[in-house]
C-alpha cells in the first residue's frame, strides 16, 4: 500500500495581507449609513438605480431633475421608451442627454451627488471617441439616468474629468 505524497503548506505572499487591508479601506471608504445613503458626503445611493444607453430621441443637449410623477414621465418621453417603474417614493432623478452625436463611442455617466450650500452638485462624466478609435457611422444620442434621495435646491450639473 502506498501513502499520498505530502504536500506542504502553501505560504501567503508577503503582498496578501497588503492587498487585503487595501481592499479593506476602500470598502470602509464606501460603507454607507443604515437607510442606504453614502457616508461620504456624495448622496447617491448605494442601491440606487441608475440607467445608461446610447440612443434617446434627445436631439440637444439637456440636463434636468425629475421630482414629480410628471417630470419622470417627461423624462422617459426623452429617451423614448415607457418608465421601467414608477417614481419611487423619496427618490428623484437626475438625467443627462448629450444630444445627437454623428458616430459610436459617446457616453455619459452620472458619478456624484454632493450638497453644497443650497445647491445640489451632480458630477458626471463623457466619454468620447479619440481620433485613432474605430467607430460605427451612425447618429446616437447618449444619456444616463440616476436616481437620489429626494432634495429641494437648484441641481447644478458638472463634467467631471
Amino acid at each position: 500500500m502506498t501513502t499520498p505524497p505530502m504536500t506542504m503548506p502553501r505560504r501567503t505572499p508577503a503582498l496578501l495581507p497588503t492587498l487585503l487591508l487595501g481592499a479593506a479601506l476602500a470598502l470602509g471608504a464606501c460603507q454607507t449609513s443604515g437607510d442606504g445613503q453614502p457616508v461620504s458626503g456624495n448622496l447617491l445611493p448605494a442601491d440606487g438605480e441608475s440607467w445608461q444607453g446610447a440612443t434617446s430621441k434627445a436631439v440637444e443637449r439637456a440636463q434636468l431633475l425629475a421630482r414629480t410623477p410628471e417630470e419622470w414621465e417627461e423624462l422617459w418621453a426623452r429617451v423614448g421608451e415607457p418608465a421601467p417603474h414608477p417614481l419611487p417614493a423619496g427618490r428623484m432623478a437626475a438625467a443627462l442627454f448629450l444630444g445627437t452625436r454623428d458616430t459610436a463611442g459617446f457616453s455619459v455617466a452620472i458619478d456624484s451627488a454632493v450638497r453644497k450650500g443650497e445647491d445640489l452638485v451632480i458630477g458626471y462624466h463623457e466619454q468620447v471617441p479619440g481620433p485613432a478609435q474605430a467607430v460605427a457611422q451612425m447618429q446616437t444620442s447618449p444619456y444616463a439616468i440616476r436616481l437620489l434621495p429626494t432634495m429641494d435646491g437648484r441641481a447644478v450639473f458638472k463634467r467631471v474629468e
